[in-house]
This record gives structure tokens, sequence and C-alpha cells, in this order.
């Protein structure tokens, strides 16, 4: 197998991985120094006080506070529609929907880049979505409403 082709198989096992709720097996794909949601040079949802899942980890260590978060979270659909890798970049088309805690509802179709390191390990990921959404799925908003 070629490294894109690695690339794309283990952002594959990430959302398996994710589905099942097998941390460990999340950890072990993560390089030690890798940047979760901090590759952004202003992210106004962030700094707007988005959800906990949402801010940036750096490290392995720090990790586990997304896993943590996202675990509190109620899901409902996780579908990968697309995985597409070139070069140390993976780029994954995903629909999902979830209830937050404080019992909002969020539902959209986010791009997700991946990023490795040349040891196959996940050094970075950036999520692309609709931050209107999730900024008031975390004040509590129902944002599925409507939609047919």
């Amino acid at each position: 197998m070629t490294a894109v082709t690695d690339n794309a198989t283990t952002v594959a096992t990430v959302y398996q991985a994710f589905g099942a709720g097998d941390v460990d097996t999340l950890m072990g794909l993560m390089a030690e120094n890798v940047r979760w949601e901090s590759d952004w040079e202003d992210n106004y949802a962030q700094r707007a006080g988005g959800p906990a899942h949402y801010k940036p980890f750096h490290g392995r260590d720090q990790l586990g506070g997304f896993f943590e978060a996202m675990g509190a979270c109620t899901f409902s659909q996780l579908d990968v529609r697309d995985v597409i890798a070139d070069g140390d970049r993976a780029v994954a088309r995903v629909a999902l929907a979830y209830t937050l805690p404080s019992g909002g509802r969020y539902r959209d179709e986010q791009l997700h880049l991946w990023t490795f390191d040349g040891e196959g390990k996940i050094l970075a990921i950036r999520h692309f979505l609709d931050t209107a959404k999730l900024l008031a799925a975390t004040r509590g908003e129902d944002t599925t409403a409507g939609r047919s």
C-alpha cells in the first residue's frame, strides 16, 4: 500500500473507532504532538464560546478532552461519505447529527482535513463546518428544526 492509501485507511479507521467509542485505538493513531483544531489563525467560533469539543487541543495528552466532550453528546448520525487522500493530507466528507449536553440539536455535513506526519500518524485535524449552527446548538437551539 502507498502512504496515500494508508492515510485514507487510517482516516476510515478513525471514524470506525470513534463510532465504537474506542478511544485507545484513536489515541494510537495520533502523533505525540497532534494539533486538534489549533491550526486556525483566527477561529471566531472558538472565540465566541463554541462547545468544549471545538476548542484547540495540543498534544496527545490534551486530546482526551475532545473525546470526553464528544462522549457527552448523543449521536444519531455519523456517516462518512468520502475520503480523499493525497500526499500527507486526507479530506473526509462527513454527515453527522447529535444532541449536545445543552439540549441543542446539531446536524451538518462537514469536511475534515487530516494531516499526517512522516510516520503515518495523525499530526493535525481541522473541521470545516457551519459554525453558526454549531454556536446555536451550543446555546441549546435545535438547528435541525424546519428541515425536511
